[in-house]
């Protein structure tokens, strides 16, 4: 089902720009903190091998 929002394929879509922001700024939080533990782990996200090919 295609969100009419972000115009993804997704299984349950935003009812509401402000669903929709909500769920951004969640998806926003967990990359940081996912990014943020792999610098502690000692992986430098630039060099393209913590994240696969970018």
């Amino acid at each position: 089902m295609i969100c009419q929002f972000c115009h993804q394929d997704v299984k349950d879509p935003c009812h509401d720009v402000q669903e929709m922001r909500q769920r951004a700024m969640s998806h926003v939080e967990h990359c940081e903190k996912a990014l943020k533990q792999d610098m502690s782990d000692g992986i430098n996200p630039s060099d393209g091998q913590s994240a696969g090919s970018i």
